[in-house]
This record gives C-alpha cells, structure tokens and sequence, in this order.
C-alpha cells in the first residue's frame, strides 16, 4: 500500500458516507413506536425519512449510538441506530436502507 493509496481509502469511505446521507428525504408525518436496547417502549412522531434513516421526536431519553427499533408505517419493524440527538429531536440510521419501494409504500401510506 502506498501513502497515496492509504489516504485515498477513507477519503472515499467519507464521499460515500455524503452521499447516502444526501439521500432523498421525504418530510413526512406518522406517529408510530420505537424500543430502545432495553425494550422500553415509546411513542416517537416521525418527521423526516430516506432510505437510509429518519428524523423523529420523542419524549424517552436517547444517547447517540443508541441501537433501537421502529414500527415503520406498513413496513414494520425496522433495526436502527440513534446518530445524534438535540432535545427531543433524533437522527437514526436504518443498520438496513429501505428499498425505494418500502420508502414509496411508506411515504403514500402517511400522505393519506
């Protein structure tokens, strides 16, 4: 490996990263369930969603890198991980990006 190659590699992992996180975003409004790693379980109203993750409110206490699940509209429980916090607000990471048409099903589900 050359020194070039060596700073190439998480420059590029880093691009990548921009770009999934640049992903379409649907605002959206649903209120649905959420567990944490404990199981306990709570009320969150989603805001925002793309194929990679969401944007919701809740009112339990979230860390950041917080695994939890979520009832998503129509697609059902869904793993993910919390990727930052600001009061009530979270940003969450699906560990599994919706496919276009689980993102299209669950968007025209809540639109109704």
């Amino acid at each position: 490996i050359t020194m070039q190659t060596a700073t190439a590699e998480p420059l590029a992992a880093h691009i990548a990263h921009i770009n999934r996180r640049r992903a379409a975003r649907e605002d959206i409004r649903a209120d649905t369930l959420m567990t944490d790693r404990e199981g306990r379980l709570s009320g969150v109203r989603l805001l925002n969603l793309s194929e990679d993750g969401f944007m919701a409110i809740t009112d339990m206490d979230q860390c950041e890198r917080e695994p939890i699940r979520i009832d998503m509209p129509v697609v059902g429980w869904v793993r993910a991980d919390i990727v930052w916090v600001l009061g009530e607000r979270i940003g969450a990471a699906f560990r599994e990006p919706l496919t276009p048409l689980q993102m299209g099903a669950v968007v025209r589900d809540v639109s109704r």
